[in-house]
């Protein structure tokens, strides 16, 4: 049996015997970043989520980074509300963005009483709805 099949059996192991890290280890040494991606976020483990995506550099991985990070109280962390936006910028995900800058604005209503920056955001999740639009345009 070659290499990559004995990786992924080993990984499959561990993910079950809820080994999420050493999992994610065995998957990127067999080439599965997505299921690498699966485990990391099974763990939870948030900085190495974020180092993976990093690394990786692919669009699906950051768009389930940044989906995985609006899971955590980003309103309450400048560094994920950050990393949210730059995951999602660097896969182009106009649409995902966009959805994120409304429910910014939404916070800033709820929590905080500031219509300004709810404002700012629901004008930035405007302009990330027409990018999305443009993408989508043949």
């Amino acid at each position: 049996q070659d290499r990559p099949t004995g990786l992924r059996r080993l990984a499959d192991i561990c993910l079950a015997q809820h080994h999420f890290q050493l999992a994610a280890k065995k998957y990127t040494q067999a080439g599965m970043k997505d299921k690498a991606m699966e485990a990391l976020l099974r763990s939870g483990d948030t900085d190495k989520i974020i180092f993976f995506a990093g690394v990786m550099r692919s669009k699906d991985i950051y768009i389930k980074a940044a989906n995985y990070l609006q899971t955590l109280k980003w309103h309450e962390d400048a560094e994920l509300h950050r990393r949210i936006i730059d995951f999602y910028t660097k896969a182009k995900a106009h649409a995902q963005l966009a959805s994120f800058f409304d429910a910014c604005s939404q916070v800033e209503i709820d929590e905080f009483r500031n219509y300004d920056k709810a404002l700012e955001a629901l004008q930035e999740s405007r302009r990330q709805l027409v990018k999305a639009g443009r993408d989508a345009a043949p």
